[in-house]
């Protein structure tokens, strides 16, 4: 039986106070539609629907919980409203060392930022030795380390569940992660609150992973 079940009602939308940790990549439109801008590789949100998604966030994540926010250079201020939208107060970052100049109006930048935000009354981290910034390699457009999930575990402790929010792929983790977006086969649903995916209308995993278990 998927692990996923546990925690989903049947049409996959997660239970109140799920998550212990959210690890998100929203597709900012800031300065992103030029001819070398993220729009065209993927579809954009607008500041103001991801905003909209703190009704969703404030229910499915755990009431001690935190929120891993990817944010460009010039979304860094739109990224720390987004963190209080969605019920989280800003508390520091970690810093993606890139081993190139990429693009930038003033400084050229060389990384990207990871906002860290927190949720709860004396909501602490189970490690406290990890340094806030890493060197990792460039991959496809877009596409975050792999470190980056096992630096979540750690931080957090335990098994989960952990979410990540517009992910591509499953995440490189044997943790209970799930994952929600447009490009993958997202294991939960937030159509509840108005962002449907293309996942949504495929057929409940449910059936498929009991039928495995037939003799």
């Amino acid at each position: 039986m998927s692990i996923h079940i546990n925690h989903n009602l049947p049409d996959k939308t997660p239970l109140p106070r799920t998550f212990r940790a959210a690890l998100c990549d929203p597709p900012w439109s800031l300065q992103q539609k030029g001819d070398l801008g993220a729009a065209n590789h993927y579809d954009l949100m607008t500041d103001e629907r991801i905003l909209g998604m703190g009704e969703a966030m404030q229910e499915i994540m755990a009431e001690n919980s935190f929120c891993f926010l990817w944010v460009t250079t010039a979304t860094v201020p739109l990224g720390i409203k987004v963190l209080e939208a969605w019920g989280y107060r800003y508390t520091s970052f970690y810093f993606w060392a890139k081993p190139r100049l990429m693009l930038g109006n003033t400084f050229r930048n060389s990384g990207e930022l990871l906002l860290l935000g927190v949720r709860g009354k004396g909501t602490k981290v189970a490690f406290k030795g990890q340094p806030n910034w890493g060197m990792h390699a460039l991959q496809a457009h877009s596409r975050k380390p792999e470190e980056i999930h096992l630096i979540v575990e750690r931080l957090i402790g335990g098994d989960g569940p952990f979410l990540e929010l517009f992910a591509r792929r499953p995440a490189p983790s044997s943790k209970h992660w799930d994952i929600w977006g447009n490009e993958c086969d997202a294991t939960i649903s937030l159509a509840k609150w108005g962002y449907p995916v293309p996942a949504d209308h495929q057929p409940n995993h449910a059936p498929a992973a009991a039928a495995e278990t037939r003799p």
